[in-house]
């Protein structure tokens, strides 16, 4: 083989690996029908026409901050959630306002959504997974349930791609000025993402979910099983017991008055002592 021959073919070889890696969230996917967006609701939930209803969409495998306060309060990054996911559906979407669904085993959710993953079309035609980049972008964690689980190991990557980044919840990371101590939290730092240091007094498990309480039994930390499984390889939280703790994550008050994070991987979790 000549010269030339070899230089054409290594930098073919180059090109082909950098439009690998700048297209990530290309899909080689088809589909034969759009759905028109009617109304954006918040960065994991759309309203769509579907079979001549108009219908809302909730997106599979993520959990966005919420816009709107009810079993969870308002979150510090809803608002940018919201722009994130309304202006690639309406500003980068070559068919306005369109999307494409696909979907898992389980089609209906449990208060009568549509259960999808959604992708739309950008300028130049190419497919985007939208979920994926919601997630990607530090825009929202991980959701997993056993039924809708198609592109689990996409939201795996996409999360841990958005922690290595710091983008999005994770841009505040490295702030000391996010830290507070368990019993220091009030309605103030409730939908903000803070770090909470505490003494760990219990680790335990009930059903689906994995339990961490504080010392005084005011603040816990909840992480469902299937992130769990998904996320945590090297930490044992059953480890954690008596120990010095600090966890990463969007402050919540439960109905009992406690204030609580719901986690979802070990590079949330920092052992003090």
């Amino acid at each position: 083989m000549n010269f030339k021959k070899r230089i054409f073919i290594l930098f073919s070889l180059l090109l082909f690996i950098l439009s690998f890696s700048n297209s990530s969230n290309l899909v080689n996917i088809s589909f034969e029908k759009s759905y028109y967006v009617s109304r954006i609701i918040d960065g994991d939930t759309i309203r769509v026409f579907y079979e001549g209803d108009e219908v809302s969409v909730r997106f599979i495998g993520i959990d966005t901050p919420e816009t709107h306060s009810g079993d969870k309060p308002l979150g510090e990054l809803g608002e940018k959630a919201y722009w994130f996911t309304r202006n690639k559906i309406n500003t980068e979407n070559l068919n306005k306002s369109r999307v494409f669904l696909e979907f898992d085993s389980d089609k209906s959710g449990y208060y009568g959504r549509l259960l999808a993953y959604v992708y739309y079309k950008d300028k130049e035609g190419n497919l985007h997974f939208l979920n994926k980049e919601i997630m990607e972008n530090g825009y929202a964690r991980p959701l997993f349930y056993d039924d809708t689980s198609k592109h689990k190991e996409d939201f795996i990557k996409a999360y841990k791609s958005a922690f290595e980044n710091r983008k999005g919840i994770f841009s505040f990371y490295d702030s000391k000025d996010r830290e507070v101590l368990d019993t220091q939290l009030s309605k103030d730092d409730i939908g903000k993402i803070r770090w909470v240091i505490f003494n760990v007094k219990n680790v335990s498990s009930s059903g689906s979910f994995l339990k961490i309480e504080s010392q005084d039994s005011s603040f816990y930390v909840t992480i469902r099983r299937n992130e769990y499984n998904a996320f945590f390889d090297s930490l044992n939280i059953y480890d954690l017991k008596d120990k010095k703790i600090k966890v990463y994550g969007e402050v919540w008050k439960d109905k009992y008055g406690k204030f609580e994070i719901l986690a979802r991987a070990e590079f949330e979790f920092v052992v003090i002592k």
